[in-house]
């Protein structure tokens, strides 16, 4: 396959930055996408907290009401034992103001240890929304510059395209053929550097022919990969 291996050297590169730009076009909106989801992960978390936060404060709220409901009882038993009218009453009554001392001995402990648990998570609260914060700051930063930056990567493309065209312009018949059916194919992949007879694509080695083909300045298909193989410029 005859063609000059310096345009297909130019080809080549032209392809390669052709692509690298269109990667960063689509690679951006991507990226603003992975953003916003750390946006609402991080907003997930507060939500979470928050409804934590939620069930603690109604759980001590409910064991403080246990607790002022125990210690009037308490109150009410410690009166009628005063009124006792035997002594067995009278042990009845004393178990009872015991076991509900007791039992608010626990219920005192476990709103200590709510009490710490809420102070805790509102702190935890602060850390998310300061995380909130900064996901969306970086959301920001990132959507602005992509933004800023998109109309330059667009003119860009078109600037590469262009001189791909004309590059493209020397090429005729089979071998233009061939090129189309790679390039759709493998895009800026569809051509390699053929140096020290080796294929830039798949490492094969070309035969004696092809290699003396290459020095001559001409293209070849490497067998192995089927890409268009080309001599890199000195």
């Amino acid at each position: 396959m005859s063609a000059p291996g310096m345009n297909f050297a130019e080809l080549h590169r032209l392809h390669l930055a052709l692509h690298e730009v269109q990667e960063q076009l689509t690679r951006g909106p991507r990226q603003v996408k992975a953003r916003e989801q750390l946006v609402a992960t991080a907003e997930a978390e507060v939500a979470a907290r928050r409804e934590q936060l939620k069930t603690q404060r109604m759980s001590s709220d409910r064991k403080s009401l246990d607790l002022k409901t125990n210690e009037a009882k308490i109150a009410d038993l410690r009166g009628k034992l005063n009124a006792a009218s035997s002594n067995r009453e009278f042990d009845i009554i004393k178990g009872q103001i015991e076991a509900d001392t007791v039992a608010n001995s626990v219920l005192q402990d476990e709103i200590l240890e709510l009490f710490d648990a809420i102070d805790g998570t509102q702190t935890e609260i602060k850390d998310a929304e300061q995380k909130v914060v900064k996901a969306k700051d970086e959301l920001k930063r990132f959507a602005d510059q992509f933004a800023a930056d998109s109309a330059g990567l667009t003119t860009r493309v078109a600037e590469v395209s262009e001189q791909i065209k004309q590059r493209e312009s020397g090429l005729t018949g089979d071998l233009l053929e061939r090129y189309r059916r790679l390039v759709d194919a493998h895009g800026a992949e569809a051509m390699a550097p053929c140096e020290a007879g080796i294929c830039g694509n798949c490492r094969v080695q070309v035969t004696p022919q092809n290699k003396v083909r290459l020095n001559s300045g001409l293209v070849i298909v490497c067998s192995a990969c089927g890409r268009m193989l080309y001599k890199p410029p000195e």
